[in-house]
């Protein structure tokens, strides 16, 4: 009954926040067409709206699933094809800005562009162009970002391993409930960690790097990104 209500429970929160993201995305949407860039204190407002609904959440969904982990996998199998552990990989929302800012394009394009849809971008090329140091600090949190990503998969390959000698496998009935409960522990912290090197990752490019109006554009693309994906997921079942 527990893990039933666990799972109900973050189902809900789900879709409450498929409901934030369109809201929080026709809000950028309609700063980007009628706000200036001057308009500093506006266009970090609604960038700081927007990351907050993230962090809620990831915060409610750690509270609501009851320590259960798994519970994070409600959306569809197709959207979690796409995600990696229970959402976009950090080190995509600094690709979206080499998307979309032009970095280095012929090479980190892929398909991205694609997944996007950004046909009918808002904006001037202008707006997204970024200086030399800009450029140097995305390149150094990308480095960064890829080195924790590494590490977090290389914990969910031991975790993975680990239980070819857990007494589960090895026929010994004692110590089960122990095993499975340490793995359980284990994986609540590696998806504590991801959700936090989300949260992280996007401030740093929002509140360090980027411009106000900036940001604005890069929050447009990942919650189009997010939303493009669940729609796609939702056909698919």
């Amino acid at each position: 009954m527990a893990a039933s209500t666990s799972t109900s429970n973050h189902g809900s929160n789900f879709h409450h926040w498929i409901f934030l993201q369109q809201a929080d995305f026709e809000e950028l949407m309609n700063v980007l067409t009628t706000v200036s860039e001057a308009d500093i204190e506006l266009l970090h407002r609604v960038s700081q709206k927007t990351i907050q609904h993230l962090s809620d959440y990831q915060q409610t969904r750690s509270v609501h699933h009851g320590g259960d982990a798994l519970s994070i996998y409600k959306p569809s199998s197709f959207e979690n094809s796409l995600f990696w552990i229970g959402g976009l990989k950090p080190s995509i929302y600094i690709r979206l800005v080499y998307s979309i800012a032009g970095i280095d394009s012929k090479k980190l394009e892929f398909e991205l562009s694609k997944l996007l849809i950004i046909g009918d971008r808002i904006g001037s090329k202008r707006e997204m162009e970024c200086n030399d140091m800009q450029v140097k600090l995305i390149e150094a949190l990308h480095v960064e970002t890829v080195k924790s990503e590494d590490k977090i998969s290389s914990r969910m390959a031991n975790l993975q391993e680990c239980v070819a000698i857990d007494p589960l496998v090895i026929g010994c009935s004692d110590g089960v409930d122990l095993a499975l409960e340490a793995h359980r522990v284990a994986f609540n912290e590696v998806v504590m960690d991801v959700d936090e090197l989300r949260v992280k990752v996007l401030k740093e490019l929002i509140d360090h790097i980027l411009t106000p109006l900036q940001g604005v554009h890069l929050l447009v693309a990942s919650t189009r990104l997010h939303l493009s994906i669940h729609e796609w997921g939702k056909r698919k079942k």
